[in-house]
């Protein structure tokens, strides 16, 4: 690489890598995983809070306030169930709750009041947002799994579990890699894993969140690679589309999809080896790349894509919809739009969101037409440019030139309206 070459892709990797995590959050994550492994081992499960606020606050700097109505709303949930509140009750409010923020959240982003805040739009997404919707997750999940009173499509009637340990539930909630990184951990998964915390830091935990963090900063400078060498950026095109050619704009939805691809998981490959640090495994959310480039079906990708989203849309929405057991297509287009809801509580996220259910609907619907008749199976060739197609829709709503102020400022007056 030429000087020149070098003085061009450092701005992209630097940039690329600050997304990620900056040194100053690696150092918080190493110096609280030495404070976490030198406290007594009975009292590390208390310690994982006050570790994981110091590292949200002073490595991450999140804002605190983030971390205070976070802590509320969780605190509000478990006094709820602890109280016998019915869970249907519970999750009304939660998702009105979740409604009322994303308004805030859409009145941030795109008015001045981002300006007098002192945040940027492409800070604000990635931070309050992403720990807004993934809380609001967690929050539905223990307010069904815990709470008390009847559940759609329930098979039997079951007594409400007991309130966890109140200190446990809170680790849980505020637990530094998945406050900011995510994966969805279910909370009896937790709970079993701080039951049975390792005494001392284990080689193989050691080694596995030293690969993750440094997988995470390899996709980092490779994506930076690819767009240095290629010259191509395709958020730059997808943000001025006028005048371009069809084919320039669907290669530009094809790049920025797989670059997301390539930075979510990054950033979730960070949050998994940080955990492993502090010996707690976090489930995949994404299927390996080399698996992610073989798929040629809707259904495959949905299942090999945020899994653990996918699955809490299985348990939480499609099955008590009736799953395949009553309406079956009903319940995909009504779970897909649920999907596109939590993306974006507007009219256009319900829109999006039908649209991914109906391709779902349709690619299943083929199958058993194709195999009623005898006719041959579409070659892999045209499957995988039809899943293609279809991943340039699904990343209309994804990808972050669709959140940035550049576009959203026109839009504003048809946000509260329902119409973006």
């Amino acid at each position: 690489m030429s000087m020149a070459s070098f003085e061009q892709f450092w701005p992209y990797a630097s940039s690329a890598l600050q997304v990620l995590v900056s040194f100053r959050t690696l150092a918080a994550i190493g110096l609280g995983a030495v404070a976490y492994w030198l406290i007594p081992h009975p009292h590390r499960p208390k310690a994982l809070i006050p570790i994981s606020i110091a590292i949200v606050l002073l490595g991450y700097q999140r804002p605190a306030m983030l971390v205070v109505v976070t802590a509320g709303i969780c605190a509000l949930v478990y006094l709820a169930i602890c109280r016998g509140a019915p869970r249907a009750l519970i999750v009304a409010g939660v998702v009105a709750l979740y409604a009322m923020l994303h308004g805030l959240f859409g009145l941030l982003t795109f008015t001045p009041w981002l300006s007098w805040s002192g945040l940027t739009p492409e800070y604000v997404l990635p931070t309050i947002g992403l720990t807004a919707a993934f809380t609001f997750l967690r929050m539905v999940h223990f307010s069904v799994d815990y709470g008390a009173g009847p559940w759609p499509n329930e098979a039997t009637p079951r007594a409400p579990a007991p309130p966890p340990h109140p200190l446990t539930y809170a680790a849980w909630c505020l637990f530094f890699p998945t406050f900011v990184h995510l994966p969805l951990i279910r909370y009896q998964g937790w709970s079993e894993q701080l039951t049975n915390l390792p005494q001392r830091l284990e080689i193989a935990h050691l080694r596995k969140g030293i690969f993750r963090i440094g997988q995470a900063l390899f996709k980092g400078v490779f994506l930076a690679l690819v767009f240095i060498t290629f010259t191509f950026n395709p958020n730059g095109v997808l943000l001025s589309p006028t005048g371009r050619p069809f084919l320039e704009l669907f290669a530009a939805a094809i790049v920025s999809a797989i670059a997301y691809y390539i930075g979510f998981s990054a950033f979730i490959d960070l949050g998994i080896g940080a955990a492993s640090l502090y010996g707690i495994t976090l489930p995949e959310n994404f299927a390996p790349v080399l698996k992610m480039v073989r798929i040629n079906r809707m259904r495959d990708f949905w299942r090999n894509w945020n899994i653990t989203t996918t699955r809490w849309l299985n348990d939480y929405v499609y099955q008590p919809l009736g799953g395949h057991r009553r309406h079956p297509v009903r319940n995909v287009l009504l779970t897909m739009t649920a999907c596109g809801l939590w993306h974006s509580v507007s009219l256009f996220g319900a829109v999006w969101g039908f649209g991914l259910g109906l391709l779902l609907v349709i690619e299943h619907g083929w199958n058993r037409l194709r195999i009623r008749h005898g006719w041959p199976e579409v070659p892999p060739l045209l499957r995988s440019v039809l899943l293609l197609c279809a991943i340039a829709f699904v990343n209309l709503a994804l990808t972050p030139y669709g959140y940035t102020a550049q576009s959203a400022k026109y839009l504003y007056p048809l946000y509260w309206m329902g119409l973006v």
